[in-house]
């Protein structure tokens, strides 16, 4: 008895041999502890889902399907100001009447001042006139013709002038810029 832990274990044959300080229900942290894939495992998984669930979100709200709920309208361009109507058309991009060899383009943003609100169908029927009218007119003209304010002044007036007859019966009372962008 004196001898136990002399004794030489007897080992079967296919097996490998067994360290007597190792047992199999114990892992490198401990009795009990996590197991150390267990935890990265976990990470991955956990990260996995919150990516998703962002993801996923973001999509849900990117589409517009929860607009409604949340009470976003959409950017309509309209705006109604003491008593006038403020009506904002899509950026115009058109290329401006050369002089050299180079082109030269210009971005513009408009807005259409109107009085009635009801306008506001007739004026949307008529934007591929207006778009025509005004590109028409912008693409005869010479980067130095648009320099300086009395020159934007005189443009914005044949403007509105081109803008009304496109429009009419509908009564424009102003043309503003929003934006002139010249390259």
């Amino acid at each position: 008895m004196a001898d136990e832990d002399d004794e030489v274990k007897e080992e079967k044959p296919g097996e490998a041999p067994r360290d007597e300080g190792f047992d199999e229900d114990e892992d490198e942290e401990g009795e009990g502890g996590p197991k150390k894939g267990g935890k990265k495992k976990l990470i991955i998984i956990g990260g996995s889902v919150l990516l998703l669930l962002i993801t996923g979100g973001a999509g849900v709200f990117f589409s517009g399907f929860l607009d409604e709920m949340l009470g976003i309208e959409e950017d309509t361009g309209i705006i109604i100001l003491e008593g006038k109507v403020f009506y904002k058309l899509e950026d115009i991009t058109l290329n401006l009447n050369p002089e050299g060899p180079k082109s030269r383009f210009m971005k513009l943003g408009l807005t259409l001042v109107l009085l009635n609100e009801e306008d506001i169908v007739r004026i949307e029927s008529r934007i591929p006139r207006i778009i025509d009218n005004v590109t028409a007119y912008m693409r005869e003209l010479k980067p130095e013709e648009l320099a300086g304010s009395a020159n934007f002044y005189r443009v914005r007036e044949n403007l509105l002038m081109r803008v009304q007859v496109a429009v009419a019966p509908v009564k424009v009372t102003s043309i503003l810029f929003n934006s002139a962008l010249i390259q």
